[in-house]
């Protein structure tokens, strides 16, 4: 019954560590779906993953600046040739290539004298450049926040003439498609849509760029998104040169800067004013400057050169292999002790790091850090849980056992977790007390009122009881008129066989005054007899699934129950065994304290011999180590 229990247990508590391992595994599958807890990926991405690389000098940005925009004039204001004049300038060195990210989607307004040969100029300008990309703009059917995900509704191409001239190979969208946070992380380099296939402004510069040095270009895969490992923050690296500088050939200009580099030329002012719209976004190496769309570019470029892209880790492998951490993890936090709670949940969520880490270092992005604060969370909960359920646990035990010893008893036991485990089951030696009133069954069939016979066993009853808590007993059960007590369980406890020794001639000597009340009243003799035993027994909740007692079985406890039945009123009768009892050092631990008297061999169930019995008469008052005074309990 005992290993059934123990089993019982075991395995309630391996089922409830599967149930929160499954349920904090679910809890973490729908986090990654539903990208939840994607802030604290970002930020971890953000502040600890991405650190400023070194630059390509061969990147030169020409920037529609402050300076540009002092010289030339207000922006609305400028007319196409004034980037047919730079380009056409851009173009008497050898560029590599040549980027706008400006877009030119409409014919100029035909209030502008000589509209037509304003287009026209800047059309001669790009047919005269061997390498140069115009930026055009995706627009999607959704408001979806990555890239990857969008769906393509138009592409804005520049006006028809400049188009023909340039064509699909010279296109590029410039779309740079922020976080929900506003933090511009991920680039999709190219896109279908009806069956063609679309290059982002980026690509289709690093391709020219293939093409003039002769480098293998390899294809991107189409659609899919990439983390933009950026160099530095905002105007700090590329190597720039204001548009006006460009354009009148003056400041920081000379022939040959642009010999065999690649110039990104787009809006390098302060403030979101860019053509009616905005074209600078939060990245994540700086939250708070802004980075203007051409130098995003700059960096995007940077990492196709270097092979610098951070690749998201496959979402298929992130789920199987997340998945099995938490269960495991999650199963050893719930399933085992506290510390061993703690160390796996520190374990693992160092492993998310250093697992993060040595990926990054690798150029794969694997967001730990949702799943590490998952498994936090799922810890918590599980410390949460098994403090609430133990104190729950411990008040049931609490109220149960006060009704079967002392409370201060109970609530020293409870404090010693060691002795909490006893409850399960042991062998322990103990001593065992049992008590019966002689003359009940007479007494009940004479008293017709049931009220008076339950009185007077309530009276009995509570006179038992308190002797045997004033004396550190465990108070087992009630038998009808009978009560069975156990000294030294479930914890040790000091002298528990003298204790349950005093226990009885306590009972026999406070009994005496229910037993006169009860003749004087209803003319009817009872007494009190007592069997105290000791010797090894089997300690431990007891029962089955729906009602279990602590108690104890075997020999010992058969025993004090036969010797309980030889006892006449007033008698506490014990063993031989029991009463040459000593202790480690061989001394008499109850011979040399009590005053008995031989009661004679018994023939007790179960014993293949007669037992020697004595009645114990009182108790010797210890004067000294020599000196004592006899003390007969039983006759005050």
């Amino acid at each position: 019954m005992i290993w059934g229990e123990v089993m019982e247990k075991l395995n309630k508590k391996r089922l409830t560590s599967v149930l929160f391992a499954v349920i904090i595994a679910l809890f973490m599958v729908l986090v990654m779906s539903t990208k939840m807890l994607k802030g604290v990926d970002n930020f971890t991405y953000d502040y600890i993953y991405e650190k400023e690389n070194s630059y390509n000098d061969d990147i030169i940005i020409v920037g529609i600046d402050e300076k540009s925009l002092n010289e030339l004039g207000v922006y609305n204001t400028w007319t196409r040739d004034y980037y047919a004049k730079v380009i056409n300038t851009i173009n008497t060195d050898s560029p590599a290539v040549i980027g706008l990210d400006v877009l030119f989607t409409g014919k100029t307004n035909e209030k502008f004298i000589d509209a037509d040969l304003i287009d026209k100029s800047l059309v001669d300008a790009a047919k005269n450049s061997n390498n140069i990309v115009f930026g055009s703009e995706i627009k999607f059917v959704d408001n979806v926040d990555d890239l990857e995900y969008k769906k393509v509704m138009a592409v804005d191409k520049p006006f028809d003439d400049l188009y023909q001239a340039i064509g699909d190979d010279s296109l590029g969208y410039t779309n740079t498609i922020a976080d929900y946070d506003s933090v511009v992380r991920h680039i999709t380099l190219n896109l279908t849509y009806d069956d063609v296939n679309y290059s982002s402004f980026s690509e289709q510069i690093y391709k020219k760029y293939c093409e003039y040095n002769d480098i293998d270009f390899n294809q991107y895969e189409t659609g899919k998104s990439y983390l933009i490992n950026y160099n530095g923050k905002p105007n700090d690296g590329y190597d720039a040169i204001s548009f006006s500088d460009v354009y009148n050939k003056t400041g920081e200009y000379y022939p040959g800067i642009f010999d065999d580099r690649i110039v990104l030329i787009g809006w390098y002012a302060s403030g979101n004013a860019y053509n009616g719209g905005a074209d600078s976004f939060y990245t994540p190496i700086s939250h708070k400057v802004e980075m203007n769309g051409v130098e995003i570019h700059a960096n995007i470029i940077n990492n196709m050169q270097n092979g610098m892209f951070i690749k998201d880790a496959n979402k298929g492998i992130q789920y199987l292999i997340n998945i099995l951490i938490v269960l495991v993890v999650i199963y050893i936090i719930a399933r085992f002790s506290f510390i061993y709670a703690s160390i796996s949940a520190a374990v693992s969520i160092i492993f998310e790091g250093v697992l993060g880490l040595v990926l990054y270092n690798n150029q794969t992005f694997y967001p730990t850090t949702s799943i590490a604060l998952i498994i936090f969370i799922g810890y918590i909960v599980i410390v949460v849980y098994n403090y609430v359920r133990e104190r729950l646990e411990k008040g049931a035990v609490i109220k149960t056992f006060k009704q079967y010893m002392a409370p201060q008893v109970v609530e020293a036991f409870m404090k010693d977790n060691k002795q909490s485990s006893n409850l399960i089951g042991e062998r322990r030696d103990v001593a065992c007390l049992f008590v019966d009133i002689r003359g009940f069954t007479r007494m009940s069939e004479t008293l017709v009122d049931p009220v008076k016979v339950v009185k007077i066993l309530n009276d009995y009853l509570g006179m038992t009881t308190k002797q045997i808590f004033d004396n550190d007993g465990m108070l087992d059960k009630f038998i009808g008129d009978a009560c069975m007590a156990i000294f030294n369980a479930p914890f040790d406890i000091e002298d528990y066989e003298f204790k349950a020794i005093k226990a009885g001639l306590g009972i026999v000597k406070y009994g005496e005054p229910i037993a006169k009340q009860v003749f004087d009243d209803y003319g009817i003799t009872i007494g009190f007899g007592v069997g105290v035993n000791c010797g090894e027994a089997i300690i431990g909740n007891i029962g089955c699934d729906f009602r279990k007692d602590y108690t104890g079985i075997g020999d010992t406890i058969n025993t004090a129950s036969r010797l309980e039945s030889n006892a006449k009123g007033g008698q506490v009768i014990i063993s031989e065994e029991t009463l040459n009892r000593v202790d480690k050092d061989g001394k008499y631990i109850l011979k040399d304290r009590l005053i008995v008297e031989e009661n004679g061999y018994l023939n007790l169930k179960g014993k293949a011999k007669p037992v020697l019995t004595f009645n114990v008469i009182g108790i010797k008052e210890e004067k000294g180590d020599e000196n004592s005074e006899v003390i007969d309990d039983s006759k005050d």
